[in-house]
């Protein structure tokens, strides 16, 4: 009678239980220094404050920073404002590096961001949905045996999160920002590499492709998976403004809202990258020309 008593209880209790929600931040480019002519680049340190004391407000389970960290990777002043500021973060913070926080890819430059913060990828579960984070600095600088060798972590990661309620793959520079057939420019992938990768993708069911790197914030899906990218922490560009993108995961889906920073006058700085065009007419057919490189 007992046996049975336990039994129904776990049988009951495996038929009742219910996927917990959960929150998670998405900051990226905080590029402390960038655009920046402030004393101790105190304007930057000032956005990337702004942006820690929401998320903490917030209270997410979980931040995932994607890259540029800061403006120059050599700067002392720049890295020990960012290890202050990340520091305040009242959560688990994990972090992809960006273009900038290399400036040109190589495996000494690799090992010395790993040494500084800790690894250059990521992958786990939370709640019962799979989180990987990759480094996209050997695929836009074409670094052939780093890209093959994270290439090959990358899928067995993705093949171990089969059956996950949902996957989210982060990367620094968009695969696309807003199409399939954009212009390829230095904050896209080339068009077979984004072949490549989104096959991949499709392959492994992945469902959210996150990025920062532009300073603006995009949205598109492309073959049933979504790619989001973030607008910046520090100084934006052309559409862009300070901010966060706050990621609300339920059991009816996956809800991504890019946030202002509260209490930042922004300053937003050149004209959009691709296809969207800056405000303001100009004649038809006519590209944007690009801002400040991010």
């Amino acid at each position: 009678m007992l046996r049975l008593i336990i039994t129904l209880s776990l049988l009951l209790g495996l038929q009742g239980g219910k996927f917990e929600p959960f929150t998670f931040v998405q900051l990226s480019d905080p590029q402390i220094g960038f655009m920046d002519r402030s004393a101790g680049f105190g304007y930057t340190d000032s956005l990337f404050r702004a942006a820690v004391d929401a998320t903490n407000a917030l209270n997410p389970e979980l931040v995932i920073m994607t890259g540029d960290l800061v403006n120059d990777p050599n700067d002392a002043v720049q890295d020990s404002i960012y290890r202050v500021r990340l520091a305040e973060l009242q959560m688990p913070v994990y972090t992809i590096p960006g273009n900038h926080d290399y400036m040109g890819f190589t495996r000494e430059k690799q090992a010395d961001f790993i040494a500084k913060r800790g690894a250059d990828r990521f992958s786990f579960k939370q709640h019962d949905c799979a989180f990987i984070g990759m480094d996209t600095n050997s695929i836009k600088d074409g670094v052939e045996d780093a890209e093959a060798e994270q290439w090959a972590w990358l899928e067995k990661e993705l093949a171990a999160a089969q059956g996950s309620r949902y996957i989210f793959v982060f990367v620094h520079c968009p695969v696309i920002r807003e199409s399939m057939d954009e212009r390829e420019d230095n904050s896209n992938f080339n068009m077979d590499q984004r072949k490549r990768y989104i096959d991949l993708f499709k392959k492994y069911k992945v469902d959210i492709v996150f990025a920062g790197h532009t300073h603006q914030e995009y949205d598109a899906t492309v073959d049933g998976i979504r790619f989001f990218t973030a607008g910046p922490v520090g100084n934006a560009i052309g559409h862009g403004y300070p901010g966060y993108a706050v990621v609300k995961v339920d059991e009816n889906g996956v809800d991504i809202t890019y946030t202002a920073t509260p209490g930042v006058k922004p300053r937003r700085m050149g004209p959009p990258f691709g296809n969207r065009p800056p405000r303001g007419d100009r004649p038809p057919g006519q590209r944007p020309p690009f801002g400040p490189r991010p």
